[in-house]
């Protein structure tokens, strides 16, 4: 098996690391100024800090594995598994439809079902190197 973390944008981390935990200050700020209810607190902390929570889970828990039969994509809690021999086509993309990537140079999967989630491996060379190896049905753009 080989494991490729994806490739991590600065778009993406400015989210993560400026733009949450500056809503959290902001909103922790204006509960300073004014005298509020306790369940106020645990509301202006208790969402901002699961979303952030999940935001770093997907910073950290993105990435993508090729093992002898299959591509396993994870993101946070959300694994696809897609066969080797299923993998038509290999293309890249800069589409910014959601999925478990982390920037905006991805590849796109094509398989006998269609379309898979679109990826970005940090080290696209190796990994579309390693899927020619082991998908020779495939059309591999790079």
């Amino acid at each position: 098996m080989r494991y490729f973390p994806s490739e991590r944008s600065l778009w993406f981390g400015l989210i993560v690391w400026v733009v949450v935990p500056g809503v959290v200050a902001f909103l922790l700020v204006l509960l300073l100024r004014e005298p509020t209810r306790w369940w106020d607190w645990i509301l202006a902390g208790a969402a901002p800090a699961a979303l952030e929570g999940l935001l770093i889970w997907i910073w950290f828990g993105t990435g993508y594995a090729v093992t002898e039969n299959e591509l396993v994509i994870r993101s946070a809690f959300l694994t696809w598994r897609i066969p080797l021999a299923a993998i038509r086509r290999v293309r890249p993309t800069r589409s910014p439809l959601t999925s478990p990537a982390l920037s905006m140079d991805r590849l796109e999967v094509r398989t006998n079902k269609g379309s898979a989630p679109l990826i970005s491996p940090r080290n696209r060379s190796e990994f579309l190197a390693l899927l020619r190896e082991r998908c020779p049905q495939a059309d591999i753009v790079a």
